[in-house]
């Protein structure tokens, strides 16, 4: 039966060892009574973090980090504190009856369905005579990133994953709300995603909630994504974060690019601090989510003017999250991806760290290439645009850049 929330967190004390719960993620010796390792909440090369097994609690005393395995999971995985008591009651088995519990067991089948449907698309590209698979070679993607991205291809079959998924009794109704099948005109289902590497989406929870589909020949659309759902609304995830989270931590900040690729090459060059809005603009939800693991974000969007305009919308979204926003465009490539292939991720990150440029010099910048400032009557309306952009910024930033 289930139980009521409130005696969940008492039943997960009673359960769980919070050596164990750490041990699972971090390193630990036995030191005396206690247990020491590296703290996984900052960089130190010293242990400083303590696990009490006889308190159940843990304490860093290098950044002053502590609490008992609830918070130690809240903390380690970025959840809010009823996402890290749900992780911690799933994983001992231990039911909670809240409305959000009640709505994320109901979202459960679909989780599963494209469980199984990434499982199909991944198994094809498996066969490295598919022509997925001959693509992201060519793309220069190792079989390993392959593997850590759980990248997939959907082959010429019309059925294969509608037949795929019959036979594993999923929903047919679901599958048609996931956008993983179409109805034809006579009656029969069709797989939706056909000849297209696929990049699966994965929440942080580690739940596959949507694909995208790249289409390798010319074509258009060049991408198909999965539509809204009740697993997936894009506005509240970004593309890799389930991977590049701890990496965005350490670093304290976060490189957004555009696309599936720049993410996942960016990511097998060792530039793992990377996430994509998946081929939308930046929404407020979005940059929320991104304040849970950094204060800081640098845009690196094509040169293009579409890169631009999505740079420009997304500095407004992210200074209204209060983060610390710069932009990037890559000076020798058309996106990241070509720069660090033929580059490399070294002066990738001198790029980063020499040629970002602060959210409010980026607007100014980009005012001043629409005018003639040489000209009275255009230097005017430049100034009349740097006015603009002055308002939106706090008294003592207006002054600094008046100055």
């Amino acid at each position: 039966m289930p139980v009521s929330y409130s005696s969940v967190i008492e039943d997960i004390k009673s359960r769980c060892n919070i050596v164990d719960v750490v041990s699972s993620v971090v390193p630990l010796k036995r030191a005396g009574t206690n247990y020491k390792g590296l703290c996984p909440f900052h960089n130190e090369k010293t242990p400083s973090f303590i696990v009490s097994e006889s308190k159940q609690i843990f304490t860093c005393f290098g950044c002053g980090a502590s609490g008992d395995a609830i918070e130690f999971v809240r903390r380690y995985n970025n959840l809010s504190f009823p996402e890290a008591v749900e992780k911690l009651a799933n994983q001992y088995g231990i039911e909670i009856d809240t409305a959000e519990a009640r709505q994320n067991k109901s979202k459960a089948p679909y989780y599963e369905i494209n469980r199984q449907a990434a499982h199909y698309f991944f198994d094809n590209i498996k066969n490295t005579k598919s022509k997925g698979y001959q693509y992201l070679h060519g793309r220069k993607i190792s079989d390993e990133t392959i593997v850590r991205f759980g990248l997939g291809w959907a082959g010429e079959d019309w059925q294969g994953l509608t037949n795929k998924l019959r036979a594993q009794k999923a929903d047919e109704a679901k599958m048609l709300e996931l956008g993983l099948v179409s109805r034809g005109k006579n009656g029969k289902l069709y797989d939706y995603f056909r000849e297209r590497v696929i990049f699966p989406i994965i929440d942080t929870r580690g739940r596959v909630i949507g694909f995208g589909g790249r289409m390798i020949v010319p074509g258009e659309p060049k991408y198909l994504n999965s539509k809204e759902s009740l697993a997936y609304q894009k506005k509240y995830n970004l593309y890799g974060l389930n991977l590049s989270r701890e990496e965005i931590q350490k670093e304290g900040c976060a490189i957004m690019v555009e696309g599936y690729m720049d993410v996942v090459s960016l990511y097998q060059a060792g530039i793992k601090n990377v996430a994509a809005s998946l081929g939308t603009a930046l929404t407020a939800e979005q940059a929320k989510l991104l304040k849970r693991y950094t204060g800081k974000v640098v845009l690196c969007y094509d040169a293009d003017k579409a890169g631009i305009e999505a740079a420009l919308r997304g500095i407004d979204i992210l200074r209204a999250a209060e983060l610390d926003v710069r932009v990037l465009h890559v000076d020798d490539g058309k996106d990241p991806d070509e720069y660090i292939k033929k580059h490399g991720p070294d002066e990738f990150r001198k790029l980063v760290n020499e040629k970002a440029v602060p959210d409010v010099d980026y607007k100014i910048m980009r005012i001043r290439e629409q005018y003639d400032i040489n000209k009275t009557t255009e230097g005017v309306k430049f100034l009349k645009g740097v006015a603009k952009v002055l308002k939106s910024l706090s008294p003592v930033e207006a002054d600094l850049y008046i100055k």
